[in-house]
């Protein structure tokens, strides 16, 4: 009998947030957050809880259009995962960056996300006024 591969679930909660993601369904990247879910930004540096991150989802999304593309996952030891990306970067009246690289590294409990630590260069971005401040 043939062994059959499964996805680990940390893999099946990074794609299922991908994919709400590039539909801009913030509701149901909501459903993949753990209640307890924080998100760490470079351009903030400081932690978000779920709350404030989807407040701040919300206004940003009213100007911002980005496109996540040649994503890589790569599962990593205790239900975490590596995300390398390029991302395409529009905000309105602010300019286009494309081929931003990205790597988020995801903690996962289950097929839930509990933390996303975000990495890019910020100076890479067109000039961004929604993110919260301290």
């Amino acid at each position: 009998m043939t062994d059959i591969a499964t996805k680990p679930d940390s893999i099946i909660a990074v794609e299922r947030w991908n994919t709400f993601w590039g539909a801009r369904d913030l509701e149901g990247m909501k459903t993949v957050a753990a209640d307890d879910f924080i998100q760490w930004h470079a351009t903030v540096r400081k932690d978000l809880t779920k709350d404030e991150e989807f407040d701040m989802l919300v206004e940003a999304l009213k100007v911002m259009h980005i496109t996540f593309k040649d994503i890589r996952l790569t599962p990593m030891s205790n239900a975490t995962v590596l995300q390398q990306c390029l991302g395409d970067i529009t905000i309105d009246g602010a300019g286009t960056r494309n081929d931003v690289p990205f790597a988020m590294v995801f903690h996962t409990r289950g097929q839930q996300i509990t933390k996303c630590e975000e990495y890019m260069d910020g100076m890479s971005l067109p000039p961004i006024e929604f993110t919260p401040k301290d």
